[in-house]
């Protein structure tokens, strides 16, 4: 079997704090029934991403074997001058979890069993889109009730407001903490809150706010300063009672070992459809376990990205907590898929469907077409 043609499709879904485009593949073979799904989508600059898609098609991947997922991973990366940056990483990764379910088809098994079998099918999740930014602590409160009440035991949220920027008002901070400590009241002490700060902070400030939520226990700080510099990383990381997370925005196993020899990191957050597909992140994770540090890989992503997170997690002894946007999407979020697993008490189950296991329904992709969007719609909240 032989690789014989690409084709995108844009799919937009949206919940109250982002509207979203999604760039998802269709990888297809010499066998017109077969072909591999996957998701290269940037949150921004589509365009120029299904571009890059098309460009490695024609000059690289036609009539490869389909099997040969590393070669291609390894051959593609190395192929452009711009190795690192988001726009070819993301192009990799989503030809890269195509070949993967590509792969699972063709041998009649799930992705996760290719990967070296499943630690574990039933996987926890953690909601993330349900909250109102900014809002009222009370709100808030009663937004993560309505969590609760949907059975998730571990929910993430940015208590700061949008426009805060490296420093933080006196104002904005006892309100900061105020929406901290409303979530925590509402869900009892027993749920994990995961407290997001989208790298907004210099490290004097990321520090004070920091120390003011200690006493909250959340889980980890996500992104208190900017991922550009480790040492600032490591800096908010040993002196803040709070263990950190990061990784969305790196797009390479190289960022992460820095990182972890930083000791500048808790959790590991790569994003499968940024940062190389399934084939980079195994390797994260492989580098994150000797280190005995925690996945928990980022996803803002569709039901495509979703699942090809799933079967990396499965695969992994070091996964901690999956991010779960899906149930707080429009419901076209499920009804342009077949195969995508509802959360139930806070966890998903995975099935033995061969590749990824899920299908898409391109009559009811073609009913929510690309959307001109802005920068901010289409934030990592």
């Amino acid at each position: 079997m032989k690789l014989a043609g690409i084709e995108t499709i844009q799919f937009n879904s949206r919940h109250h704090n982002a509207n979203r485009n999604w760039l998802l593949i269709k990888l297809l073979t010499d066998d017109p029934d077969v072909f591999g799904i996957g998701e290269a989508s940037p949150l921004g600059l589509d365009n120029q991403v299904d571009s890059i898609l098309k460009w490695w098609f024609e000059h690289y991947l036609d009539g490869k074997d389909p099997l040969d997922s590393e070669v291609h991973w390894t051959r593609m990366h190395q192929g452009m001058v711009s190795r690192s940056g988001r726009l070819v990483a993301t192009a990799i990764s989503g030809i890269d979890i195509a070949l993967w379910d590509l792969r699972g088809k063709i041998l009649g098994v799930p992705a996760y069993t290719l990967l070296g079998g499943a630690h574990k099918t039933r996987l926890r999740v953690y909601a993330n889109g349900w909250y109102t930014t900014p809002a009222p602590p009370e709100l808030i409160a009663d937004e993560a009730k309505i969590v609760m009440d949907k059975g998730y035991t571990a929910l993430k949220f940015d208590p700061f407001g949008r426009d805060s920027y490296f420093n933080i008002s006196r104002k904005e901070l006892r309100l900061a903490e105020g929406r901290v400590a409303a979530v925590r009241n509402a869900v009892g002490p027993d749920v994990d809150i995961l407290v997001e700060a989208h790298a907004k902070f210099n490290v004097a400030t990321a520090i004070q706010i920091g120390k003011r939520l200690e006493q909250y226990e959340p889980t980890f700080y996500e992104e208190p300063v900017s991922y550009e510099l480790v040492a600032e990383m490591a800096d908010v990381r040993n002196r803040v009672d709070i263990p950190i997370a990061t990784g969305e925005r790196l797009y390479h196993k190289y960022d992460f070992y820095e990182l972890i020899e930083a000791h500048a990191v808790d959790f590991l957050q790569p994003d499968i459809c940024n940062a190389g597909g399934i084939t980079e992140l195994k390797k994260i994770a492989a580098i994150a376990e000797a280190a005995h540090l925690t996945m928990a890989p980022h996803n803002t992503n569709s039901p495509i990205g979703t699942m090809a997170s799933f079967h990396l997690d499965a695969s992994l002894s070091n996964f901690g907590i999956q991010e779960y946007h899906a149930e707080f999407y429009d419901a076209n979020y499920f009804e342009v898929v077949n195969g995508l697993p509802r959360q139930t008490d806070g966890h998903v189950q995975l099935s033995d469907a061969p590749g990824l296991g899920i299908e898409l329904i391109e009559e009811e992709l073609a009913r929510y077409p690309y959307v001109e969007l802005g920068a901010r719609s289409q934030s990592g909240i």
